[in-house]
């Protein structure tokens, strides 16, 4: 018969607990995961173009190689630019590419691509240079309203139907319309940001913007129209 311990005794085997588990192994450190990297702001990205050391003429592949993935925003703000800041000229010669720049974000490519005749294209240094350097305070305040937001209206769905509306915006650009070069840059230099930021607010607006500025252009051309038709009417009447 098993004697049960006392108090003062020694424990029974019953009483006995023996632990056969082995200490446990602290669990290895899992490192946090690194924030994905901060997106560039569209002044950054001018400042940086502003910058760079540019040859004697900026030519338009050269802009495409410098700005690398977020090349279709900026592209279309850089060339936006010099209508919005009006140098005399070049609404053609930045025109065309943008109609290019909006048929293949229409058609879902992800680079920018230029023919080579086109990408040889060059501008004064100096000049363009300049343009940029007067508008990049400017882009430095309105980023600051800038924020991702309205994605149905930068994703990948959303930037084919606008290179639709930019094919049309840098068409009209193109056109020798008194007065008709500023609204459709407005509009373009506006979706270009939204796109640059990844928000939806700012290419809206530039869509709103896009309608006025057409609506604007079509009254222009049709004023003149009718002051040219009475000129003629008067003269041969």
């Amino acid at each position: 018969m098993l004697r049960r311990g006392g108090p003062d005794g020694p424990p029974s085997a019953a009483e006995t607990v023996v632990s056969h588990e082995s200490p446990t192994r602290e669990s290895a450190a899992v490192p946090a995961p690194l924030p994905p990297p901060r997106r560039r702001r569209a002044s950054e990205l001018l400042l940086d173009f502003l910058e760079h050391e540019h040859g004697r003429t900026i030519t338009l592949g050269g802009l495409v190689a410098l700005l690398g993935d977020r090349a279709f925003g900026m592209m279309l703000l850089l060339l936006a630019i010099p209508n919005v800041i009006p140098m005399p000229g070049l609404s053609t010669a930045v025109g065309i590419p943008m109609i290019l720049l909006g048929a293949q974000m229409a058609a879902g490519m992800r680079q920018p691509w230029l023919p080579r005749r086109l990408a040889a294209v060059g501008f004064d240094r100096d000049a363009f240079l300049g343009v940029v350097r007067r508008v990049h305070p400017h882009v430095a305040r309105v980023e600051r309203h800038l924020k991702p937001r309205l994605p149905q209206f930068t994703e990948a769905l959303a930037e084919r139907l606008l290179g639709l509306v930019i094919i049309v915006l840098a068409g009209v650009l193109s056109l020798p319309i008194v007065f008709g070069n500023l609204p459709p840059a407005v509009g373009i230099g506006l979706i270009a940001l939204g796109l640059i930021e990844r928000d939806g607010a700012f290419v809206l607006a530039g869509l709103v913007a896009s309608v006025l500025g057409l609506a604007f252009v079509s009254a222009v051309v049709l004023g003149l129209g009718g002051a040219a038709w009475l000129l003629v009417h008067g003269l041969f009447a």
